[in-house]
């Protein structure tokens, strides 16, 4: 076979994978509706912040438990953090909701994680699911200017067929104020108020 030939088989060849992987990509982003990524629900509601309406106290349980450690590589649970209105987030490095929202819940920390006089304190515990855990994040934290959020990690398999990014808010008796999926604008005023309103219960 000269050159010529075997010059357009393989030019030929690459066209054509070209064309399936071309073909594939657009065959995942229609099947996932366009959206960001399969961790992402459809109808996300996702930088509104509307959506966020509390559970009455009297009505509220507690939230599925499960362990999680910390950059120190402590053992911890919700439990652990009770007297303290915490929001939960589940997220991972591989998500972009959860990649999108992290510098907002990072400034949420900062804004109001000391809280004010007769509240109770107010923290974010953002838990990756990243198999890489702790120094994984730790390097992620550090290149995004994650200056505010505490370093959680816990396994994935706690969280079979969950949604990322998913936040939970807990109120200072540790029971479930609200709980969602999908990203949210948590520097808005209408989410900051809704946990500023658990925060003064």
């Amino acid at each position: 076979m000269d050159r010529s030939k075997q010059w357009m088989r393989y030019t030929r060849f690459g066209l054509v994978l070209a064309l399936a992987f071309a073909g594939g990509a657009a065959l995942a982003w229609l099947g996932a509706n366009g959206r960001l990524s399969y961790t992402e629900p459809r109808g996300n509601p996702s930088a509104t912040g509307a959506d966020i309406a509390t559970v009455a106290a009297a009505a509220r349980a507690a939230p599925r438990d499960f362990v999680f450690t910390d950059g120190d590589g402590r053992a911890l649970r919700l439990a652990d953090f009770k007297g303290k209105v915490v929001l939960v987030n589940l997220w991972a490095t591989w998500c972009p909701p959860c990649v999108a929202e992290m510098p907002a819940l990072d400034a949420l920390q900062g804004k109001l994680g000391q809280g004010k006089l007769g509240e109770p304190g107010f923290q974010v515990v953002a838990v990756s699911l990243d198999r890489g855990g702790a120094p994984l994040v730790k390097r992620w934290f550090e290149r995004n200017r994650i200056a505010k959020l505490g370093v959680y990690t816990a396994a994935a398999g706690q969280f079979e067929g969950a949604v990322l990014p998913t936040s939970i808010l807990l109120d200072a008796q540790g029971r479930v104020a609200w709980q969602g999926a999908g990203i949210r604008d948590w520097e808005g005023e209408a989410v900051q108020g809704v946990i500023r309103a658990v925060m003064a219960e």
